[in-house]
């Protein structure tokens, strides 16, 4: 069984299992929820800035990534799809960010990115809704996956 297989079976497998004792132990874990979404937040800035420095420093090791370019298995792999594609960011705002624990050290944030953009000199949706993986390594809290899906809006645009 190929590589994304497993990873995505064992993600809603685990998440399933986990969630509920998950919630239990983090719920109101607010300063911990709080430095996800200002990473999170953090990470769309390097992207507006093509600064690899803060996804060198916020991406796990195996971290993966999952655009419209691809899936991305590595964190230099997936730093160089983000911060490679010759974008220019007029402006990015994230909003109903929520933290969902699977585990006392494993959360999943999900939101609504709005961007303004070009990359490689295409218009990218305006709308998307993303989600990210963040695994706790040590004291950090560490981006392991992300994902981005243009909302219908945004693709019927494209038609």
């Amino acid at each position: 069984m190929n590589t994304r297989i497993c990873l995505a079976l064992a993600l809603m497998l685990g998440s399933g299992l986990c969630w509920a004792q998950g919630e239990k132990a983090m719920s109101g874990n607010k300063d911990a929820e709080d430095k996800i979404v200002q990473t999170e937040k953090q990470l769309w800035e390097a992207w507006k800035k093509s600064d690899a420095k803060p996804f060198q420093e916020h991406l796990a090791d195996r971290a993966v990534g999952v655009s419209s370019r691809g899936v991305m298995e590595g964190t230099q792999a997936v730093v160089q799809d983000i911060t490679g594609g010759k974008c220019d960011v007029s402006s990015y705002s994230l909003e109903d960010t929520k933290v969902t624990w699977l585990d006392s050290n494993t959360a999943l944030l999900t939101y609504k990115g709005n961007q303004d953009a070009t990359c490689e000199g295409k218009k990218i949706p305006a709308t998307v809704y993303a989600s990210s993986i963040y695994v706790k390594r040590g004291n950090n809290w560490k981006a392991m996956f992300h994902q981005e899906t243009p909302t219908m809006e945004a693709m019927q645009s494209k038609e």
